[in-house]
């Protein structure tokens, strides 16, 4: 008890000392100057696409299988030319937002660069999300320049915020929105690594069957990666405010595991319901394997977030 007792107190003192930057700018005069950068650059990628022709016919079109029995068709010049515009749309995001400084907080790189590399490493997450926008856009006849406008403004908003989180010292303030923030960025990285297994055996190993078991051990095995992931990320970096070392031990392990099944269990059901059952057997076309995926994340996200912060982060 009394170890416990010192390492709660420990836990506060840390906490305590932490220092959060102040903005210098009100909230709203924040948010207009990075809306301005945000709105200009993705105006800018609009036009220069609107303007630069692509199409060189050297690239043959690509297909891919996203669905039981869907597929969507891409120009793999565009393809390329996403490739390279999604990677100068994050570069200059950050150089942006790191001179004009929204808020008016001088970005700190952390001891031995610790939130710059953070920082660079969710930002390559948000040029995949860049790549897969506007591809699906451009992939469902959007025109090419407003999938990668649409794209560039999405991608915008996730890079702004996680420079706050990381580059202005958000990632460890207690306040709710930063905690459900890096929530959700933990649950974007575990469901990317998840969706990636799900797909794998569901269209690859499995090669798109529609035995009963197929989803059931694709889905399994995504939960396998993407609980491990969820439980370090969780663990060290979203709930800050915690005040006891409970999610550390044997007990806090083994109530994890338990709450992660059953968020498992629902997600399989919502999995069977939307795809086997509406999707497959009775053809409710708009129901695809993404589509399901996304409203299962979001339902599974939301009962995983109340019942850690319940039961586990207290």
């Amino acid at each position: 008890m009394e170890e416990n007792k010192e390492i709660q107190t420990s836990n506060k003192e840390i906490v305590s000392a932490i220092q959060i930057p102040v903005a210098k700018y009100k909230w709203y005069q924040e948010g207009i100057i990075a809306g301005i950068i945000i709105l200009l650059l993705t105006a800018g990628v609009y036009l220069v696409v609107k303007l630069i022709p692509i199409y060189t016919i050297e690239v043959p079109l690509v297909y891919i299988t996203y669905s039981q029995g869907k597929s969507i068709t891409f120009s793999g010049d565009f393809g390329i030319w996403s490739l390279i515009l999604g990677a100068l749309v994050s570069i200059l995001y950050y150089v942006l937002f790191f001179f004009i400084r929204p808020s008016g907080i001088t970005p700190d790189f952390g001891p031995k660069a610790k939130w710059l590399i953070a920082y660079i490493i969710l930002a390559l997450f948000g040029y995949l999300a860049y790549l897969v926008i506007a591809i699906l856009l451009s992939g469902w006849s959007i025109s090419l320049a407003t999938s990668s406008g649409v794209a560039t403004l999405l991608v915008g908003i996730y890079d702004y915020l996680i420079y706050k989180s990381y580059m202005e010292g958000r990632t460890m303030s207690n306040a709710l929105f930063w905690e459900i923030f890096r929530f959700a960025i933990v649950g974007l990285v575990a469901a990317i690594f998840d969706f990636a297994t799900c797909f794998i055996f569901q269209f690859i190993i499995f090669n798109g069957s529609t035995a009963f078991y197929v989803t059931g051990i694709a889905t399994g095995m995504g939960f396998v990666i993407g609980v491990t992931i969820n439980y370090l990320m969780s663990t060290y970096m979203v709930y800050k405010a915690a005040k006891s070392n409970f999610s550390k031990s044997a007990k806090g392990i083994i109530t994890f595991l338990v709450l992660s099944i059953l968020g498992l269990l629902i997600g399989v059901g919502i999995q069977y319901v939307l795809y086997d059952f509406l999707f497959i057997n009775l053809r409710v076309s708009f129901l695809t394997y993404p589509v399901d995926f996304v409203i299962r994340t979001l339902v599974v996200m939301v009962y995983n977030y109340i019942t850690r912060k319940l039961f586990i982060y207290r």
